[in-house]
């Protein structure tokens, strides 16, 4: 995908929300020269939990399942290329909604 149009990305935040979409900058390959920009949108608990289910028993399926359940756009790209995939999902993993607690003495 291109440059996004104006129509494109306001029927992407119509449909998921402005806040829950994320613009990720993909290096193409390894040198890291060349970038794509691939439309995300924030890992949702449904989404969370279908990885974290996958994930011992089938590392693979697991992420696939974040890969497919969060990129809006480039995704086939992305499968094709180990590297872009490994990635992306290293990207994707920082974007899963974790705030810090405290724990005090009972």
């Amino acid at each position: 995908m291109s440059k996004m149009t104006k129509e494109q990305r306001d029927a992407l935040i119509k449909k998921h929300g402005e806040g829950n979409l994320r613009m990720l900058e993909i290096p193409t390959t390894e040198s890291q020269t060349e970038f794509i920009e691939v439309v995300a949108i924030v890992p949702t608990r449904t989404v969370f939990g279908q990885f974290q289910k996958w994930s011992d028993a089938n590392p693979k399926k697991a992420s696939e399942i974040l890969v497919r359940g969060c990129i809006l756009t480039n995704r086939e790209q992305i499968e094709a290329n180990d590297f872009m995939f490994n990635t992306t999902l290293n990207v994707l993993a920082e974007l899963v909604p974790m705030g810090e607690g405290r724990i005090k003495k009972f």
